[in-house]
């Protein structure tokens, strides 16, 4: 029996109005950004012990240069621009700047991490003495109680896209016969996240470049092979970073998030960041130990594979923006790095991702309940540890697809949208370009990341320390050599001055650097979860 298609049923309408080279310039217009994590490792390839650079500013509020989890774990984040490579461009100068800066230092390019020290010895990033810079420190003290320090320094790439006013307009008349408003615009990006999610295992196949690790990051079981006396991977798997060894929380499990409206979203994250979790409440003893015991600190610690996000002003929280404004885009936070790329990502990807997106968006979304995104956890885990396994099984919409044939008929379905997205170059465009290469990977496994990191270990008899540390050093000279106009190094350099500037500003203004006026650190009381949503 033939399997119905996936999702194009596209809807009917929208796909009459928009699937033509009309609308071309309106399906196209986006901004994209991009955040890519990294470890600071030194020559040895061992975890950097040293601060953060002064060199590079204040992680505190530099706008484009911060840390993530870990003093050593350099975060970057791009500004939003309207072609993607325009944004890999800045991303690629942020590196460039950053190298010409590190004495003796590289940056680890695989996501999970280098040698590690004992859990207690990786260090919390540090933000300094004021309440901002406390909460941030204290936060992550936190993460490390929860989940452990070796998790959180796991590494990846975010990428921020926004669809332009000129499509979400014209969907929001199509579907909802209403000019486009803060809550049809939501409603259109949680339709897209519900879409993405159930499409979700296909881009872990074909972008997971994380089945190696260490024999330092976690205690190796029956589920890993032994390739040389430190290094161990998972046969089968895609991407470790996003498995039940990675980014994922049982805790959080119990609690699942709806994504059906903002509503929806909104009710059931009050009750995540307001409710106490029995298990959590040990590390209270301390008031620095965690922020609280709740089963989310605060919004960014909830685990998914893509967020609808809103840009906070001031100190506003997450979810008040959200419910204030809006969805104003979304953040798909399921790529690994690049290890073979010195900025952790390549642009045929990117322009895939975006194509994805389109199709997302322009497809039928059904409501999912909570026995579907159980589903979604389930697929997940399947195709992260046997994501490259011949006979792994999927659930979509009520139908169980073998993965391989699943991402065949996605990419069959993606062919024609790829062609009318290329319409206006003369030659093969970056839509067809970037699904050409994913149809390669689908063709022959062995050109997945996942599958040429463990080759190339196979190949030059290294360990994954030693490999890494090859990879690092060669990112490194690319970058250093990288031509970066003296006009945008001034540039950084004096963002990074201000940067220190404004921090020690702030520490002045609270005479917080007085640590016997310290006082708890208590958050900002979240406006939309005390009244009715």
């Amino acid at each position: 029996m033939t399997k119905p298609k996936l999702l194009s049923r596209f809807h009917k309408k929208t796909a009459k109005t928009l699937l033509t080279t009309d609308h071309i310039d309106c399906l196209l217009s986006a901004k994209h950004g991009l955040e890519r994590e990294s470890l600071r490792v030194d020559s040895k390839g061992n975890i950097s012990k040293k601060n953060h650079p002064e060199a590079l500013g204040s992680a505190l509020v530099h706008p484009l240069i911060k840390t993530d989890f870990a003093e050593p774990q350099i975060e970057y984040a791009t500004e939003a621009r309207k072609s993607i490579p325009d944004t890999l461009r800045e991303l690629t100068e942020l590196h460039a700047f950053t190298l010409r800066k590190l004495e003796k230092e590289t940056l680890w390019p695989f996501s999970m991490p280098s040698p590690l020290p004992k859990d207690s010895e990786i260090p919390l990033g540090m933000y300094g003495t004021s309440k901002e810079g406390r909460k941030k420190n204290i936060y992550r003290r936190g993460l490390g109680f929860r989940y452990g320090r070796k998790m959180q320094t796991i590494s990846g790439v975010h990428y921020n896209l926004s669809f332009d006013k000129c499509l979400l307009g014209k969907l929001s008349e199509i579907r909802y016969k209403k000019p486009l408003g803060k809550e049809t615009q939501s409603q259109i990006y949680f339709d897209t996240i519900r879409n993405f999610n159930r499409l979700s295992p296909a881009l872990l196949y074909l972008f997971g470049a994380s089945s190696l690790i260490d024999e330092s990051f976690i205690k190796p079981g029956k589920e890993f092979k032994k390739l040389d006396k430190k290094t161990y991977n998972a046969p089968f798997a895609t991407t470790l970073r996003l498995s039940n060894i990675g980014y994922t929380s049982e805790v959080q499990a119990k609690f699942p998030i709806s994504v059906n409206s903002l509503n929806d979203y909104i009710i059931d994250m009050c009750k995540a960041v307001s409710k106490p979790y029995l298990g959590y409440k040990k590390y209270s003893v301390k008031p620095e130990n965690q922020l609280n015991d709740h089963y989310l600190q605060i919004e960014n610690e909830f685990y998914s594979l893509v967020r609808p996000k809103q840009v906070p002003h001031g100190e506003e929280r997450v979810l008040d923006a959200l419910m204030e404004r809006g969805v104003e885009y979304l953040e798909i936070r399921l790529l690994d790095l690049d290890p073979f790329s010195p900025i952790g990502v390549e642009e045929n990807g990117l322009y895939f991702i975006h194509m994805l997106l389109l199709y997302c968006l322009l497809s039928d979304s059904p409501a999912a309940d909570k026995k579907e995104i159980r589903i979604w956890r389930s697929n997940q885990e399947k195709t992260t540890w046997q994501g490259r396994k011949p006979n792994t099984s999927i659930q979509f919409l009520g139908e169980t697809w073998n993965l391989h044939e699943f991402i065949y008929q996605l990419l069959a379905e993606l062919q024609p949208l790829a062609d009318l997205l290329d319409k206006n170059d003369t030659e093969n465009g970056p839509y067809s370009k970037a699904w050409e290469v994913q149809w390669e990977k689908w063709n022959d496994s062995s050109l997945l990341s996942s599958s040429v990191s463990e080759l190339d270990l196979k190949i030059n008899k290294m360990s994954f320390h030693e490999f890494g540390l090859k990879l690092s050093a060669s990112h490194s000279q690319f970058l250093r050599e990288y031509p970066l106009r003296s006009e945008k190094m001034e540039y950084f350099e004096a963002l990074a001055k201000e940067s220190l500037e404004e921090q020690k500003h702030m520490e002045n203004l609270e005479g917080s650097h007085l640590k016997k006026n310290q006082k708890p650190i208590q958050l900002k009381p979240l406006n939309i979860c005390s009244v009715s949503v």
